[in-house]
């Protein structure tokens, strides 16, 4: 049995606390209705990915992908939204043909050095997860971390329906997510915490949840070591379990099952995270999209 993963949100970096002070504001203006996730990743954030995380943590990670997707040696695995790659990277050090896409140039040239460093060779690709294409290329696809849910509910649908369409006949989908039923029990409207173990980043979260169009709006704001202040916003869709049980059915899934993510525990009520994992229904994804 898989035990509960000591997951770290909290990326780090071997440099001393040098203190905070507030004087430098970078406002990054992200309007609701613009493709926010594009600005905020490329932005902010990707400070917060070239602190690195932790290499034990990943390797956690991927144990419970293993399980989870039940991986034969020889499966042809997508990582969707891989960011820097740490998932790929690991699945190729285990032998696995392991793809990653992500629409960051940046964040994908940081996955090509650490593979180069790490003496693999994971293919990483630069690509809109609503632009893929591929079809029944895959045995098993996964999208970690809160990668899913930043588009319409449309285009949502549209991209679950596209990875359908990219596994092979019986392939497996898992996506890790939060949901209603992990966050609203502990919903808090501001809260903050380090970013790193060096204490270089702190990070700032003022929340608001929008009941009927059931999403999360956050303004994030970034306080580094250097005095730069930095703001960002983002606006993620918080699906309920059942919200997104039945948008993966209707994107051509079956078999759907529920894990609190890194156990092989049942979701539950106050679950950190969810993976929701499913199978590639007999004779979805031969037509066009």
């Amino acid at each position: 049995a898989l035990r509960r993963l000591p997951f770290n949100t909290r990326p780090r970096k071997a440099a001393a606390d040098r203190g905070l002070v507030f004087l430098v504001v970078v406002n990054i203006d992200m309007n609701r209705e613009t493709e926010w996730w594009r600005v905020f990743f490329t932005g902010p954030w990707s400070a917060i990915q070239a602190l690195g995380y932790p290499r034990r943590q990943t390797q956690l990670e991927v144990d419970f992908l293993v399980s989870a997707l039940a991986l034969d040696d020889a499966d042809r695995v997508l990582d969707i939204a891989c960011g820097v790659g740490r998932h790929s990277i690991e699945l190729a050090r285990r032998g696995y043909d392991a793809t990653g896409i992500d629409f960051s140039r940046s964040a994908l040239a940081m996955a090509g050095r650490s593979a180069s460093e790490a003496g693999v060779q994971p293919s990483f690709v630069e690509l809109d997860m609503r632009q893929m294409e591929e079809r029944e290329s895959y045995d098993a696809a996964f999208s970690f971390f809160s990668s899913f849910g930043y588009f319409s509910d449309e285009e949502n649908l549209d991209v679950a329906t596209r990875f359908a369409v990219a596994l092979k006949p019986g392939g497996r989908l898992l996506i890790d997510t939060l949901v209603t039923e992990s966050v609203l029990p502990v919903f808090r409207e501001r809260h903050w915490s380090w970013a790193d173990e060096a204490r270089s980043i702190r990070v700032i979260n003022e929340n608001t949840w929008e009941p009927i169009a059931g999403r999360i709006e956050t303004k994030w704001t970034f306080v580094h070591d250097d005095s730069r202040v930095e703001t960002a916003h983002s606006s993620f869709r918080l699906y309920s379990y059942r919200e997104l049980h039945a948008l993966l059915k209707t994107a051509g899934f079956c078999g759907l099952r529920g894990l609190a993510t890194g156990t092989d525990e049942p979701f539950g009520l106050g679950a950190p995270r969810l993976s929701l994992i499913a199978r590639k229904a007999e004779g979805k994804g031969k037509v066009g999209l």
